[in-house]
């Protein structure tokens, strides 16, 4: 334990978020860490209370919702709890698209803060939540975190893709102030040459961080780099892996170079963390005060029902805080196993996922064999979340790429160069080319493969 980590948990984080924010993400975090003991009947009373609080607002407040529940003739007192809420279609990533501003509450809390997703089934999206679901978000993040021992103010290494920031101006800075205080060292895993592994292989030597947070595939090469030229020199480093289904040899190469503490987490930039490991590895334990998760899948005649355990199906989330836009069933496109509803063997009761599947993404790679990550497009599209509907990217046998896109008519030459220029710092030399069309062919089970890389 550190003796800044001690001082920034105990002081600065308290002193920022509670007297200088005054945002109640602490007040949060303590709540969360007394009700992840509760019981499965105590978690699901505390989800319908939320829940019947979002739809009243809901129905009251978000024109998109109101239609919705007026066109299948029900109002929220009509609901208690998943089965009731399965009334209601789902929304899907058009829908949402679709809906605009309709989506957004027309009283308070307002949805004030924005973001953009590259999405994971290649549909870019736009969206936003009001400030107290950000609070629910990093306090549930923190407590989720806290299992695999990442804690704020310790040393900790983020190995993932590099959002587009300019080095200058007050968001730079602002950035650059909060990962140093945070101790966050920030590392693009989008391209992994030899030079770049080494180089981040020396720096966990030399600082030592007390976690790893990492895209799969990126810590899998990292692990084996590792372990082929023998630079282990520490005991044991927990790794979180995001973004990407973590198989069990993946977790094994993992473990070979960090230690057996290697921990799958779940989520997406629409609602942050959904699900998390903690030490017991006995599935993903559900954000249940924050987050409704629904599996489902469709019975002979097209009905949707939900998942049995051990049966795979579509994960559907409903925000039980976001007041400002609500989400309320929205049909992520990842697969999940469902699991069931016995206590794990951590001793929380909290809803869990089995696996996640349906979610890795290939990997490319450039004219010198180095390995460029494919979930990285969903970085590059995330500023362009208005500008293209959909994207996909193609990998031919000669190394050339195509890029497909479905273009909103706000597309332009600037978001064309943005692109390259995106794809010649990732891609180097490796010939690019860009391919306006009019639609995206799915699989064969609903989702758009993002990324193909031809054999």
């Amino acid at each position: 334990m550190s003796a800044y980590g001690s001082l920034y948990r105990g002081v600065l984080m308290p002193v920022w978020e509670t007297w200088i924010r005054h945002r109640p993400t602490l007040q949060h975090l303590r709540e969360l860490e007394r009700t992840q003991w509760c019981s499965l009947d105590e978690l699901k009373s505390i989800q319908s209370s939320s829940l019947r609080r979002l739809l009243v607002h809901s129905y009251d407040h978000v024109p998109y919702y109101r239609a919705r529940f007026d066109e299948v003739g029900l109002r929220p007192s009509d609901v208690s709890g998943p089965v009731d809420l399965g009334q209601l279609p789902l929304l899907t990533r058009q829908a949402t698209r679709d809906a605009g501003e309709l989506r957004g509450s027309t009283a308070p809390p307002f949805p004030t803060i924005k973001k953009m997703t590259g999405g994971s089934t290649g549909q870019p999206l736009a969206f936003g939540y009001d400030a107290g679901s950000e609070s629910w978000r990093n306090a549930v993040r923190l407590r989720g975190y806290g299992w695999a021992g990442c804690r704020p103010g310790d040393r900790t290494l983020h190995y993932w893709g590099r959002l587009p920031v300019h080095s200058h101006g007050y968001r730079w800075l602002k950035v650059t102030a909060d990962r140093g205080l945070r101790r966050e060292h920030v590392v693009d895993c989008g391209l992994r040459s030899d030079e770049t592994l080494e180089e981040t292989a020396r720096w966990i030597a030399r600082a030592r961080p007390t976690a790893i947070v990492s895209y799969c595939h990126a810590a899998v090469d990292l692990a084996r780099y590792i372990t082929e030229h023998r630079l282990k020199d520490w005991d044991s480093i927990p790794v979180l892996c995001c973004a990407e289904e973590l198989l069990p040899s993946d977790r094994a190469v993992i473990a070979e170079a960090f230690g057996p503490a290697v921990f799958e987490t779940y989520g997406c930039r629409e609602f942050m963390l959904i699900g998390m490991e903690c030490a017991a590895h006995e599935g993903l334990h559900l954000s249940a005060e924050n987050l409704m998760v629904e599996v489902l899948v469709k019975d002979e005649g097209g009905k949707l029902r939900a998942a049995a355990p051990g049966e795979a199906g579509e994960v559907v989330v409903t925000d039980l805080h976001n007041f400002g836009m609500p989400f309320i069933r929205y049909a992520t496109g990842d697969v999940a196993i469902a699991a069931d509803e016995s206590r794990c063997g951590c001793g929380r009761a909290a809803p869990r996922l089995g696996a996640i599947g349906g979610r890795i993404t290939d990997t490319l790679v450039r004219l010198d064999g180095s390995r460029v990550e494919g979930i990285l497009f969903n970085v590059i599209f995330t500023g362009l979340a208005k500008a293209v509907r959909q994207f996909q990217v193609v990998q031919a046998k000669d190394r050339s790429i195509t890029l497909r896109l479905v273009p909103d008519e706000t597309f332009t030459d600037m978001d064309r160069e943005a692109i390259r220029a995106r794809c010649r710092e990732y891609l180097g030399q490796l010939p690019v080319r860009i391919e306006e069309v009019q639609t995206i062919a799915e699989r064969a089970n609903g989702k758009r493969q993002v990324v193909v890389v031809e054999a």
